[in-house]
């Protein structure tokens, strides 16, 4: 349990692709201009400038879409290098502060500043000290919050988009929040603002005040944890460390050497669902999926897979950690362990929302399920891993 007191930080740099391009070229400044990715089969906006968001364009709007909004559009491509440095530059600002810090690429940092009083004095003098450096070194205007946790601070960066500082003293947490759009809260995606609207629910207030039967009639179960949410409670800790050095591992050591292809799938598959529900719970999606294999001589071979997005559920993860298993599996020789790595891990991409529409819908539904399902009875309740060694 964290200590009490207001010692998180977040700092949001909006529109971060968007808002580099910018400090690079302050020319665009008052041009509408969009980030996208060249070459996709759909290309959507990834993120629109400050001009272009106020004329009506948004994240995952699709880029034919937005072009018929501003004729006058222009499209730049997504410069990775340039948002890369300038976040291992934030990284490197907010390290000054405090060593405890959790670093989600786009302009998101965390910091918990609990213990630092007597080097920097207030917390909130630090807000105001690391906020004017992002600006004097990067030219980068930040929203920043000083809150006593995570989902506060951030809904207190959200508050004062696109750039500003805000502090919300421990104890105003529920009040801070209860007059707030609805649309500001993690777990408030489009589909469940439109049906929170369709009930007359605009406020994060009116979602707090709900009673557990209202709850569970309306939103379903997991509508209780938005509600907790809605009423500023949230204990989870920050993922310490930079992104891309987080991993989530898992290895499972076999009760006698194997040479079975079916016995490593099974193995493959139960490593792979366990560690993506750990995964999950923290928020997370992977990038790479690494296997490495540990043979009865002694010597180890390891192969790995990436992706340019995201892998979040179990059967993608399952599936590609099943094709790097194979990859690495070269010799035919008796395997002692299997170990799985997902790596180079950032925060869940698309905003969390509780009622999704039509095929991804499902697929979040059930993944949600089974989750609900491990974490009540163990993660060794539902696998397929059981199924393919005994098929």
């Amino acid at each position: 349990m964290r200590p009490s007191g207001a010692s998180i930080i977040h700092i949001n740099v909006t529109d971060f692709a968007a808002a580099v391009a910018v400090a690079k070229n302050p020319s665009l400044a008052d041009t509408p201009f969009v980030v996208a990715m060249e070459g996709s089969a759909r290309t959507v906006v990834l993120t629109p400038s400050r001009r272009a968001w106020e004329e009506g364009v948004r994240t995952g709007m699709p880029l034919r879409l937005a072009k018929q909004r501003i004729p006058s559009l222009q499209v730049l491509p997504w410069d990775r290098q340039s948002t890369a440095k300038a976040d291992a530059a934030i990284t490197t600002i907010a390290q000054a502060y405090s060593p405890s810090i959790q670093c989600d690429r786009g302009g998101h940092i965390y910091l918990d500043m609990q213990g630092t009083t007597r080097l920097f004095g207030p917390v909130v003098d630090s807000a105001v000290h690391i906020r004017g450096e992002i600006k004097e070194k990067l030219n980068l205007d930040a929203s920043v919050a000083v809150a006593s946790n995570k989902l506060v601070a951030k809904v207190g960066t959200r508050t004062t988009r696109p750039a500003g500082l805000i502090q919300v003293r421990e104890g105003d947490e529920a009040s801070f929040l209860a007059w707030q759009d609805v649309s500001l809260l993690s777990g408030v995606g489009v589909a469940t603002a439109r049906l929170l609207s369709v009930a007359g629910i605009t406020t994060i207030g009116q979602i707090a005040a709900l009673k557990d039967d209202q709850v569970l009639a309306f939103l379903g179960k997991r509508g209780l944890a938005l509600r907790d949410a809605a009423r500023g409670l949230d204990s989870s800790p920050l993922q310490t460390g930079l992104p891309e050095k987080r991993l989530v591992q898992r290895k499972i050591r076999f009760a006698a050497p194997i040479l079975e292809m079916d016995a490593l799938h099974a193995a493959v598959v139960a490593a792979g669902e366990d560690a993506a529900l750990a995964m999950r719970s923290a928020g997370l999606g992977c990038a790479k999926i690494q296997i490495a294999l540990l043979y009865s001589d002694g010597r180890r071979t390891e192969a790995s897979l990436r992706t340019k997005g995201q892998w979040v559920y179990d059967h993608e993860i399952t599936l590609v950690a099943w094709k790097v298993a194979q990859l690495a599996a070269s010799r035919r020789v008796h395997v002692l362990s299997c170990s799985l790595s997902l790596a180079e891990l950032s925060p869940l991409a698309p905003t969390l929302d509780l009622f999704l529409p039509d095929a991804q819908h499902r697929s979040d539904s059930l993944q949600q399920a089974v989750d609900r399902m491990r974490h009540k009875f163990g993660p060794g309740i539902l696998t397929h891993a059981t199924t393919i060694a005994h098929a």
